[in-house]
């Protein structure tokens, strides 16, 4: 059955999921320029900016936790491979946010000779605000993944009943 709370909480994944892939992340700011980071690149925040780095892994990881979500939402019938799914997901996820939150700031952006020394300031006052807030899709995915183990639980008791 489609109706179900698991299913709203995967909507919602995939919402967050595909709306994040269209948002700026955060900038970062030097002496010479001002630059901005999206889950695509990290380019020159001026109209037709020089593009610095792609940081196409991060949009990347969005887009296929969105299409994750949303497929998991279509496989009702299979609450096992949907739990999967769900769980693969929560995986996929924690992924992201240790390559949005440490990798790219710490690791790949100090490498580079535009922004070394530069640290990242995320859209919300500082990184964890921006972490916390990417929380969201994770928590959603968590919740619907409680509710279909739930429901398989409840099928297997009924199935013994008769």
């Amino acid at each position: 059955m489609i109706q179900r709370i698991q299913t709203v909480l995967l909507l919602i994944a995939a919402i967050c999921f595909a709306a994040a892939c269209f948002m700026p992340l955060g900038t970062i700011t030097t002496f010479d320029a001002y630059y901005s980071v999206t889950p695509w690149v990290l380019k020159e925040n001026i109209p037709d900016g020089a593009i610095v780095h792609p940081t196409y892994f991060i949009g990347l990881l969005q887009v296929i936790l969105a299409i994750m979500s949303f497929i998991a939402i279509f496989l009702y019938k299979k609450r096992s491979t949907q739990s999967k799914v769900c769980y693969a997901a929560i995986f996929i996820n924690f992924i992201l946010i240790i390559l949005i939150g440490w990798v790219y700031p710490d690791v790949v952006f100090s490498k580079l000779p535009q922004v070394a020394g530069a640290e990242v300031q995320f859209y919300g006052s500082g990184r964890f605000p921006w972490v916390l807030l990417s929380f969201i899709p994770l928590l959603c995915l968590y919740f619907a993944h409680q509710h279909i183990i739930k429901d398989e639980k409840t099928v297997r008791a009924a199935d013994r009943l008769r």
